[in-house]
């Protein structure tokens, strides 16, 4: 008996050469400064030095320990809580967010799941300043998403009773207008 077998595999862009990886890392203003301390000395710059750049090479700059070098690419070395686990996230570059994000959400094998499995899935392999408020954005603006899904309902307070004591105490009026003029030459 012959059995036809498919097998179906997805495939990614190009994969990223180090050097490009290297050479996008230092044209990212964010990464740059961090990443040229980290291959001149293993010691933490002081304040002063990272004071007067941007709030994202700050936050990079107090992962100091937890970022290391490899073939001459910026990653951060993550620990789970209990030490059970690692993984090295690579610092990604702002020129490259968007095609992370489309391939961990976008694409086939990202399937479109909400922000929190986007998050997980994009956090195994890449860290960025800014990651969660990006993924949430990404997800929040997808057009597929939104069109999948119906619209947020917003629950109503529960009617309660207004006692009046006498007749016009309370009044209300709704007004509308102008409206057009309908086919019939209604307003």
């Amino acid at each position: 008996m012959k059995t036809d077998i498919s097998v179906k595999v997805l495939t990614t862009e190009d994969a990223w050469s180090s050097s490009e990886v290297q050479k996008a890392q230092l044209e990212d203003p964010a990464i740059r400064p961090i990443l040229e301390k980290k291959l001149n000395s293993e010691d933490r710059p002081s304040w002063q030095e990272i004071a007067p750049e941007s709030p994202a090479t700050k936050r990079y700059w107090a992962l100091w320990d937890s970022l290391h070098i490899k073939d001459g690419v910026l990653y951060r070395k993550w620990e789970s809580d209990d030490g059970s686990s690692c993984r090295w996230q690579l610092i990604l570059p702002k020129s490259r967010i968007q095609e992370v994000l489309r391939e961990t959400h976008d694409s086939a094998s990202g399937g479109h799941f909400g922000v929190m499995k986007t998050l997980s899935k994009t956090r195994e392999r890449f860290y960025w300043d800014r990651l969660r408020a990006d993924v949430e954005k990404w997800c929040r603006e997808c057009h597929a998403c939104g069109a999948r899904k119906g619209p947020k309902t917003r629950t109503k307070g529960r009617l309660q009773r207004y006692n009046v004591a006498a007749p016009f105490e309370r009044m209300t009026l709704d007004i509308l207008g102008p409206l057009p003029v309908t086919t019939k030459g209604s307003r």
